[in-house]
């Protein structure tokens, strides 16, 4: 019993092939679409009853009063297992090319009891948490240059077209309620002192950044 609470509680590693197995299994059903970047895919304030299949690509969670960005997430990804009790100002969008399945959530609950693949989705809902806890953990009550620091790591992860298609700035006050005044002076300070190399406004090289600033 032990050894199966520590693998359920290693979402990282497992969340690939639990993912893979939940495609496989829904492989025939439902229906394909493909989105252009910055294409709105969902919206929370309609009565959608589909699950989510993301294949390829990146997308994004807005606030749609103020297009505020809340969360970056890349393929594989499953989206809908959980059902959101009220229908927040919330939308998703494609971030790049992106392809998707939508499955009827009646037929995606009714394969994923008949292949047991409970274990599989309790993998895929605890890194969704896992991810959201870490995002809480590095925005909330923390101050600005930490928040800073978060984005500046999230950055130096993109791969490298991605991270030369926008500026450190643009990238971090897209992502979070500073000022880009506030941002543009953490960066330059981050950048005189050699912790960070900026060219242009392209984040090329993260020498190191400290605990406190």
């Amino acid at each position: 019993m032990d050894k199966m609470v520590d693998n359920l509680l290693d979402v990282e590693t497992q969340y690939t092939a639990a993912v893979e197995k939940i495609f496989t299994a829904m492989n025939d059903i439902g229906k394909k679409h493909t989105y252009k970047k910055n294409e709105i895919f969902f919206d929370f304030k309609c009565d959608e009853q589909n699950i989510l299949l993301i294949e390829s690509g990146t997308f994004a969670f807005y606030r749609q009063p103020d297009r505020l960005l809340i969360q970056e997430t890349s393929a594989p990804a499953i989206f809908g297992l959980v059902m959101v009790p009220h229908k927040p100002d919330i939308i998703i969008s494609a971030h790049s090319k992106l392809s998707v399945r939508s499955v009827p959530r009646e037929s995606a609950l009714r394969i994923i009891e008949q292949e047991g693949m409970w274990y599989e989705v309790a993998i895929v809902l605890g890194r969704i948490i896992k991810v959201y806890v870490e995002r809480d953990i590095n925005l909330i009550a923390r101050d600005a240059y930490h928040i800073v620091k978060h984005h500046l790591n999230l950055l130096k992860s993109l791969p490298i077209e991605e991270r030369y298609s926008t500026t450190a700035v643009k990238f971090i006050t897209s992502r979070s309620m500073l000022s880009r005044s506030r941002v543009m002076d953490i960066l330059k300070k981050l950048n005189d002192g050699e912790y960070i190399i900026i060219k242009n406004g392209i984040l090329n090289k993260i020498n190191f950044l400290p605990d406190k600033f």
